[in-house]
């Protein structure tokens, strides 16, 4: 009877023990951050209900999708208007700026940056980026992409190209067009914060478009963007393939400081540093000690604690110090249990890093109970 009681006992302070480590860390996180998905945001009222729910679960900074499909959830004359927004004048970022600028919650405008087109179907506005401008797509081979035809096999195989559509990070001119719409965003709109997302090859094998390919085949000469006069010896073509996505971002990062220094910076990046940086052309390593991006999110949603942890370990080896806590763990929650979820935040809290991020809202309101289970984990 006393050894059952010992072991209950044992296992009860256990538990509350690590219970009350866990909000303890959770407390001590400067950024509680939220992942909200465009569709969640097309009314007033849905708005209303984002802003509601993030501060009666005590989240402070919200990544809002204003930019999904190289559409626009804002107002724009570079960007089509998103096909959601189509018998409607409303203005979203417009509209949760105003309303959450009265609170102590903080918008950032979640912006995918090379991901154009994930439908089997045409897009409906004339003047999108897949139309008007298809030799801007990325390939994995060095002809040009046809779209006719690549649709009508996504068509009958969702998967056969596999997410879909890509701007191609190495096509000077989808550079140029990219920093023009940060522009325009940033002189129409006050921000807290602009969360790049896709901002990373397709995969490895991609990274083939005609034009991107030609520059640098010829790469002694001019490139836009990229110094390559000056360099002593061609890069590995991987390597190329890195630096167009880090002279993106550091461009960015110059123009976004020059119209609002208070800006904050972030990324939603590959988990594992050295698949990011392999794979992916994420070198979101070199993007942080260059102070390109003021925060990375590692979108670390295994739902394997062990996976989980691998990451951060690898994240621990590579990393200077200094940088955790510029570091906001990505945390999934719809491939898991908010028990399992919870354990994570402990995880990322013993690890001293800088904030979480839950991906995503849209879970909350499918299952309002695992809000309510979660909410112990952030109070």
């Amino acid at each position: 009877m006393n050894r059952k009681w010992n072991t209950f006992g044992r296992a009860t302070i256990v538990a509350l023990l690590f219970l009350s480590s866990t909000i303890l860390y959770s407390e001590s996180f400067d950024v509680r951050a939220l992942w909200v998905v465009r569709d969640h945001i097309i009314t007033k009222e849905k708005i209303d209900s984002i802003l509601e729910f993030a501060e009666a679960n005590n989240y402070n900074h919200l990544f809002v999708q204003i930019r999904g499909r190289a559409d626009a959830y804002y107002s724009s004359r570079l960007v089509p208007r998103s096909h959601l927004l189509s018998t409607t004048d409303f203005d979203p970022l417009g509209y949760i700026l105003k309303k959450a600028h009265k609170t102590d919650i903080k918008i950032h405008a979640w912006f995918n940056v090379y991901y154009l087109w994930s439908s089997p179907q045409i897009p409906s506005q004339s003047d999108h980026l897949l139309l008007s401008h298809p030799t801007w797509v990325d390939t994995k081979s060095p002809d040009p992409v046809d779209i006719a035809n690549t649709l009508e096999k996504m068509r009958i195989n969702r998967q056969s190209n596999g997410e879909g559509f890509y701007l191609a990070p190495t096509h000077p001119e989808v550079d140029a067009h990219l920093q023009n719409v940060i522009t325009e965003l940033l002189q129409n709109y006050r921000l807290d914060g602009i969360h790049f997302d896709y901002i990373r090859y397709h995969d490895l094998d991609w990274g083939m478009n005609p034009i991107g390919l030609k520059y640098f085949l010829n790469f002694n000469k001019s490139m836009p963007g990229l110094p390559s006069l000056e360099l002593i010896e061609k890069p590995s073509f991987s390597e190329y393939k890195r630096q167009a996505i880090t002279q993106f971002i550091s461009k960015a990062s110059t123009r976004i400081k020059a119209y609002q220094p208070n800006c904050i910076i972030s990324a939603a990046v590959k988990p594992n540093l050295l698949q990011a940086r392999n794979i992916f052309g994420q070198e979101w390593d070199v993007w942080l000690a260059g102070g390109y991006i003021d925060w990375a999110v590692p979108m670390n949603y295994s739902k394997d604690l062990n996976r989980f942890d691998k990451n951060i370990k690898i994240m621990k080896e590579n990393l200077p110090e200094k940088y955790m806590d510029r570091i906001i763990m990505g945390i999934a929650t719809y491939n898991q249990s908010a028990k399992k979820a919870g354990k994570k935040i402990y995880h990322t809290g013993t690890n001293d890093f800088g904030g979480i991020s839950i991906f995503s809202y849209t879970i909350f309101k499918e299952e309002p109970a695992y809000a309510n289970k979660l909410i112990k984990y952030l109070e």
